[in-house]
Parts: C-alpha cells; sequence; structure tokens
C-alpha cells in the first residue's frame, strides 16, 4: 500500500479519458453490438474536453510546454513488425486480420499517470501500438489526422474499474476537491470498483517487454465484438540491471541493445452477451467463456530505444483505424473527440508537426 496515492487513480482515468457530467441511458434496447447510448453523451464529452484542456494549459503554462494529459512519462518508442498469421480462423479474419500481412509498427511505453513520477510507484502501464499503411474505411471520416494507420491503445490490467459513464459523475466530483481516497474506500464502491483501482496500482513491472497489456474496453471485430491483449512471446528474455526511479526506461534499454522482444496479439470474441457486456468495463471477459486466440506476432528487434521529441511528438487514439474495429461502450465513445482535441492541442501549444514515421 504504500506507493497507492491519489494522483495515480485519477491519472489512469484521465489516460482513459473519462466524463465529468451525470448521464443517463435512453429507454431503448441496445444495438446490435450490445452498446446503449446516454442521451447526454455529448454534453458530457464537452465537459470533459474542457476539463482536460484545463489540466494541459496550466502544465504548459508551469513548464513551458505541453504534455499529455496521461502516459506523460514514456520509458521509449521502438520501432516493429506485426505480422498477422495465415492460419487464423475464418471468423476472425476481419480488419487488420483479414488476409496475412506484416505492417511497420511504432510501439511506445508509458506510466499511466499524468506527471514524470518514479517507476517505483504504483500505476497502470502502457504500451500503444500504432501500425503503418492500413487501408480501410476508418472511424474519423473527415476529422482523420492520420488515413493509413491503426492505433491498438493498451494497459496491463484486462478490465477499468469504473462501470459506466454516469457513475464516473461521482469519481469526477472527488477528483475535483482531492478527495479521491473518498471515492475509492465509499462502502458503496470499494467492494468493486475501488478494489480494481487498487489492483492497477498494485502491480509491479521490471521491464516494460516482460508484461501482458489489455484493450480493457472491447471493440468492433468486423460483424462482432472482441478485446484484444499484447503477451510476450514464451522464448522471451529481458534484461533488468536497473533499480532506479526511471528502471522501466532503463531496463527497456538494456534488453533490446542484446537482443529482440516478441508479443503475441491475441483477440477474445464476444461469445456470450450476458457474461461479457459492452457498457460495463469493470465485467472481463472470463477465457472459460471464449479463449484468446493469437492473431499476429510483434517482432520489436535489437535498437536503441527513441527517446525525448522524437517519441513525445506520436499521439495514439483508439478511434485511429479501420471502422471493422471500432471502440465500443460509453468510456470508448466519450475517449473518440478527448483523445482528439487533446493531441491537437499538445502539439499546437508545441508548434510541433504530427509526423508520427518519421524517426523509424
Amino acid at each position: 500500500m504504500k506507493h497507492f496515492s491519489a494522483k495515480h487513480l485519477a491519472a489512469i482515468t484521465l489516460a482513459l479519458g473519462m466524463i465529468a457530467a451525470p448521464v443517463s441511458f435512453v429507454a431503448a434496447a441496445p444495438n446490435s453490438d450490445g452498446e446503449e447510448i446516454p442521451a447526454d453523451e455529448q454534453q458530457a464529452t464537452e465537459e470533459v474536453k474542457r476539463l482536460i484542456v484545463s489540466f494541459v494549459g496550466s502544465e504548459a503554462r508551469k513548464h513551458g510546454r505541453a504534455f499529455r494529459d496521461a502516459h506523460r512519462k514514456h520509458h521509449g518508442c521502438v520501432g516493429a513488425s506485426f505480422t498477422v498469421r495465415p492460419d487464423i480462423p475464418a471468423e476472425l479474419r476481419h480488419g487488420v486480420f483479414r488476409q496475412p500481412a506484416t505492417y511497420s509498427a511504432i510501439v511506445r511505453y508509458s506510466n499511466g499517470s499524468g506527471r514524470v513520477e518514479s517507476d517505483h510507484d504504483g500505476d497502470g502501464r502502457g504500451m500503444a501500438v500504432k501500425l503503418l499503411g492500413v487501408e480501410g474505411e476508418r472511424n474519423l471520416g473527415e476529422a482523420d489526422d492520420e488515413r493509413t494507420s491503426q492505433d491498438f491503445v493498451m494497459v496491463n490490467h484486462p478490465v477499468f474499474f469504473v462501470r459506466t459513464a454516469a457513475k464516473y459523475v461521482a469519481f469526477q466530483q472527488a477528483l475535483q476537491s482531492d478527495r479521491v481516497l473518498l471515492w475509492v474506500f465509499n462502502p458503496v464502491r470499494f467492494f468493486h470498483e475501488g478494489l480494481i483501482g487498487l489492483a492497477i496500482l498494485r502491480q509491479k513491472m521490471l521491464n516494460p517487454l516482460d508484461a501482458t497489456y489489455f484493450s480493457m474496453v472491447p471493440s468492433k471485430l468486423g460483424p462482432t465484438q472482441m478485446k484484444f491483449r499484447a503477451r510476450p512471446c514464451g522464448a522471451s528474455s529481458f534484461e533488468n540491471p536497473s533499480d532506479t526511479p526511471n528502471r522501466l526506461g532503463e531496463n527497456l534499454i538494456a534488453t533490446l541493445n542484446k537482443t529482440e522482444a516478441c508479443f503475441q496479439f491475441q483477440v477474445q470474441s464476444r461469445l456470450n452477451a450476458a457474461t461479457m457486456p459492452i457498457e460495463d468495463p469493470t465485467i472481463e471477459w472470463k477465457e472459460s467463456d471464449s479463449p484468446f486466440q493469437t492473431v499476429a506476432e510483434i517482432r520489436i528487434p535489437a535498437q536503441m530505444p527513441v527517446q525525448g521529441e522524437a517519441c513525445e511528438a506520436i499521439s495514439y487514439n483508439p478511434w485511429n483505424g479501420l471502422t471493422e474495429h471500432r471502440p465500443l461502450g460509453g468510456i470508448s465513445r466519450v475517449r473518440k473527440d478527448v483523445y482528439q482535441a487533446i493531441s491537437r492541442l499538445r502539439h499546437e501549444l508545441n508548434k510541433q508537426p504530427r509526423e508520427e514515421a518519421a524517426a523509424y
């Protein structure tokens, strides 16, 4: 418990782009993907944009440059390949998994917090994967800044700690009044949402290459739905000589200076609507109901991870990609506008072009 702090829990929430206004669900049946859309969701989205823009602006004034509102401390960005397997089942062959192919990719490893803190502190850890040269109909249409890439954004825990957008109201109020610990330990929510938040923060990590990362929230898989994860390949080995406050980046460098790294990219199909909800990201989809299946391999060759400006300039957005992989659920819907707005603001304030592939 000694590493737990309210600011870490708050940072994980900011990382997923939560909302800060009351919402209510419309009295309508779920759509074909199991979504139930709150009536006042756009109002809530505008409020969270306002709050996070204010946070990014205040940090920019304080430090002389704009930073991400979450996942601010990166451990390094690496060039990789993403190879779709030729033997995946027919029902999984949608979007980037439609046929065997190898995509160039950029992977960013990070802490979840919106501030730079010690790697010894409890925090969610992120793995964001950007595939390059992906063609097809896209989620963001005319608002698309990238056109030919696909982002898969993951955190090292299978579920999130707020049930719905509406239930986020109390948390946001606690966050604004610096009473997050009271929110966590409130007996009404502690034994579900609170315990999930604490579980995320209790995870310890020595090397970003030695962890499994999860989408937490669902997305489409063509006409069906999925969650996804990236898991280290069985034969992977890791160098962990550092135990400094920056040990994750230092051990990432130590490993990739000597050897390559590998992840299996896996998807979990939604086979049971009753036990695999779309609108409640606190519920884990059990592997006993639907096992994860490997659809691709992420191979990271030996290299010097890119840090500094080249890594900081890259943006990742779960909505950046194909309509066949559209994010699902209330948490994802709110993230759509928030991620775009913050990325554009950050680059504008820093007078920084968005040239994701320039350094790779």
